[in-house]
């Protein structure tokens, strides 16, 4: 737990969020897991948190609920334009309200705003996932932190209020505790991050953490050795008048294969975010890579950080005078190249020259803190080639990790600091030597046809993988017996002879009566339909999506909310042995060594302390040092439109009302000469010309979303519309002419 030791934030307010308590149950492949986060209002004020955080890639939101002095309340999945009008009217009125959000695949933030002073909360959400076994282990893990990234958060979708921040005295604890069922209960259990207890009785293998509560700087891992008679496994539920059934399928060969030639890229983080356990992982990665070499087979090493380095300049064969260069180079290396530059460092790679007529593929080792996800996957996929992933540190960026090797063709592996590198460069060799698996389908008894399937193409199939599939049954056919016999996974490979070989295998799907597999079963077809049939599942199904978001709203008594809420973002804990903070290297779940952060410079001149020019290092923006500017040789800037003068006016320090406007008033501001006149000639038709201005500022942000209102601004003025009684048929009428009229003027 983590209450009443005092935490502050970088700017010394009290740090709301007190404690995190997370409890699973897995049972099979299927796991499900509680999160609860206490929060406490111990300022004067009403305050408004904001906490963004990871979840795995694949987490299916369940359920939540807010206890707030006592009172629970349940919340509804809605549309985000109406869940985030909700939450703006709540605040804006002095109410209390959540939301639960979905920034993207992996992120999520929680918005608390208006807990009042001395108020608590506990924020309950529930959320499913399928496991995945990977070779002979089934590997479960909760994410606890986010580290530091490189780039701008506004490129992968955050609101300015979304942005984490860090804090190097920041100090968060959460407690665990699991319950493994079914086969599974017998198995062996590891965790190479935490120290955790085990107990084994009737309901089930039981979990904890040798210590209750465990810093939030690291992700934790559970490890589960697979059963020795283990082939898969299959659940199956009523989904309205339909059934759906869940196999999850694990391919097998044993299959006799002739190496062949291959051309293996390897590129190499070796930014600062790198220092410390995560360099030493790549270092290690390396050397187990090119232990699998083979004479014939081609190569190179692309490191990269601000700037990036092609150790050869085109692709290798492997002969004793390459592999002596390269072990030179591994001796010497270094998290020293700066900032997390992998979009050039890929490009160059995609581009590097390499024998014609052998196949290429891409062994990327790198942590992942990297803001500019999407244009990553974009030209990843554009490269036509796999990408084979190794995530290393103590809190990598798995989701898009993962991401990036699944919508290539390759696939993803994860290494905690304590883990074995070399099982895990050996597993992604086996993936990529392995004969190619194709025309792979799945049966039904005659009588159990699936009229659906997701995903509906089956792809980039891997011996030893978990294959994941939903399909619905006809429910006039479906009937318990035939289901509970088996499913079967066909399809065919090459063997050393190129000959054809066909596969079958089989599993047996049991009953469950949870309405979780539906929902889960839901939530896979969203990718395969148009928006509006997805956004129609989100609401049916009651699932986030980067559409919908989880909202409810308490109201509080009058007048119990003195203005609008001071913002505190609740910072991140720095990850242990990431950016060169500590090492999780032979340590005990309990104990973080805690040493300076380290940082490499790629000039030949020290780094001064009053250096502004920090380009070169991959150093967190709440660690730079900036020389201090005197006030009369500073930049001065003007306000140039509307926004910059309320937004410079009107910050959530000052918390004063916005007042009333007239036309002249915001002509003075800044607004643009063509609104101004359609104004003038609205005011003319007969509007009051203070709730003209009023609608037309509650509508700036819709018509200038390049350069809106703040979001304080943006209350301010919603709470003046109140004031005003500006009504919703007169805003929507003002919408209607400022459309008409700005498209006449412009043309």
């Amino acid at each position: 737990m983590n209450s009443e030791i005092g935490l502050t934030t970088p700017y010394g307010e009290d740090v709301a969020l007190k404690a995190v308590s997370i409890k699973a149950t897995l049972n099979g492949i299927l796991a499900e897991v509680d999160v609860r986060q206490q929060y406490q209002n111990n300022e004067d004020t009403n305050i408004e948190t904001v906490y963004t955080f990871p979840l795995p890639i694949d987490a299916v939101l369940l359920q939540l609920h807010v206890e707030i002095n006592g009172q629970t309340l349940e919340g509804q999945v809605k549309v985000n334009s109406i869940a985030e009008e909700e939450y703006e009217e709540a605040i804006t009125s002095g109410d209390t309200a959540v939301m639960l959000k979905k920034i993207r695949d992996g992120l999520y933030s929680i918005n608390l705003g208006n807990l009042l002073a001395g108020e608590s909360a506990v924020i309950h959400f529930k959320y499913a996932q399928l496991n995945e076994w990977q070779g002979d282990k089934l590997r479960f893990y909760i994410p606890t932190t986010l580290a530091p990234k490189y780039g701008t958060p506004r490129l992968a979708g955050l609101a300015e209020h979304e942005e984490p921040c860090h804090s190097i005295f920041t100090r968060y604890q959460f407690d665990f505790h699991a319950n493994i069922e079914g086969k599974l209960a017998d198995a062996a259990v590891t965790s190479p991050t935490h120290s955790i207890t085990q107990a084994l009785d009737a309901g089930g293998l039981r979990l904890g953490l040798l210590t209750a509560a465990q810093p939030m700087d690291r992700d934790l891992i559970i490890e589960i050795a697979k059963p020795s008679d283990y082939v898969g496994e299959g659940l199956w539920a009523k989904d309205g008048e339909k059934t759906v059934a869940l196999t999850s399928f694990y391919p097998q060969l044993d299959i006799q294969q002739a190496h062949q030639q291959r051309c293996i890229k390897m590129v190499v983080d070796c930014s600062g975010s790198m220092c410390g356990d995560s360099i030493d992982q790549a270092r290690i990665a390396l050397q187990a890579i090119m232990n699998q070499l083979e004479d014939g087979d081609w190569f190179n090493i692309i490191l990269f950080g601000s700037q990036h380095k092609l150790i050869f300049d085109k692709s290798v064969q492997v002969t004793a005078k390459n592999l002596q260069h390269v072990e030179k180079i591994l001796r010497m290396l270094r998290a020293d190249l700066g900032g997390t530059e992998m979009r050039d460092a890929l490009q160059a790679t995609y581009t590097s020259k390499t024998p014609t007529n052998i196949p290429t593929d891409i062994l990327l080792i790198t942590d992942g803190q990297v803001w500019d996800e999407d244009n990553l996957l974009t030209n990843a996929q554009a490269s036509e080639h796999r990408h084979f992933v190794i995530g290393v540190g103590s809190a990598v960026s798995e989701a898009f990790l993962s991401k990036l090797a699944r919508e290539t063709g390759g696939a993803s592996e994860f290494v905690t600091p304590n883990e074995n590198m070399s099982s895990r460069i050996v597993r992604h060799f086996e993936r990529i030597n392995q004969p190619r698996l194709y025309d792979s389908q799945i049966s039904w008894p005659k009588n159990n046809q699936a009229i659906q399937q997701s995903p509906q193409q089956l792809s980039s199939l891997f011996a030893g993988d978990t294959i994941n599939v939903f399909s619905w049954l006809n429910p006039e056919e479906a009937k318990q017996d035939e289901l509970e016999k088996n499913a079967e996974l066909h399809f065919f490979c090459k063997d050393y002879k190129n000959t054809d070989i066909a596969h079958t295998q089989k599993i047996t799907l049991t009953y469950t009566n949870a309405s979780t597999l539906a929902r889960l079963a839901a939530h896979s077809k969203l990718t395969e339909v148009s928006k509006a049939e997805a956004l129609h599942l989100a609401e049916k199904y009651q699932l986030v999506t980067e559409s919908t978001s989880y909202i409810l709203v308490k109201v509080n008594e009058v007048e119990t909310a003195v203005g609008l809420p001071q913002l505190r973002t609740v910072p991140q804990q720095l990850p242990a042995g990431q950016s060169g903070f500590g090492s999780v290297v032979y340590q005990s779940s309990d104990q973080v060594c805690q040493s300076a952060p380290m940082y490499y410079s790629t000039s030949s001149e020290p780094l001064s302390e009053k250096s502004s020019d920090l380009d070169h290092l991959d150093i967190p923006a709440f660690l730079r040092r900036v020389a201090d500017t005197p006030a009369e040789d500073a930049e001065t800037t003007t306000s140039t439109t509307l926004a910059d003068a309320l937004n410079d006016e009107f910050t959530p320090d000052n918390n004063m009302g916005i007042g009333e406007f007239d036309i002249f008033d915001i002509e003075e501001l800044g607004e643009e000469e063509t609104i101004i006149e359609i104004l003038y000639q609205l005011e003319n038709l007969g509007y009051n010309e203070q709730k003209l201005v009023a609608a037309w500022l509650s509508l700036y942000n819709e018509f200038n979303p390049d350069k809106p209102f703040s979001r304080h601004v943006t209350r301010l003025i919603r709470i003046l519309c109140k004031d005003l009684d500006v009504s919703a048929e007169l805003i929507n009428n003002i919408r209607e002419m400022m459309t008409l009229e700005m498209a006449h003027t412009a043309n």
